[in-house]
């Protein structure tokens, strides 16, 4: 626990967190849509072989 540092996969997802929720936002119409794509764009962004 004590690791300040980041996975960089994790940095780039959350750096692009805003845009991703905006875009689905924009295509859903929906917050809870929205954060539902992003979550399970995280579980298979965390599954891909960088």
């Amino acid at each position: 626990m004590g690791d300040d540092a980041a996975d960089p996969a994790t940095d780039t997802f959350v750096a692009h967190r805003n845009l991703l929720f905006t875009v689905a936002y924009e295509m859903l119409g929906s917050a809870a849509d929205a954060e539902d794509v992003l979550q399970e764009t995280w579980l298979r962004w965390v599954e891909v072989d960088l």
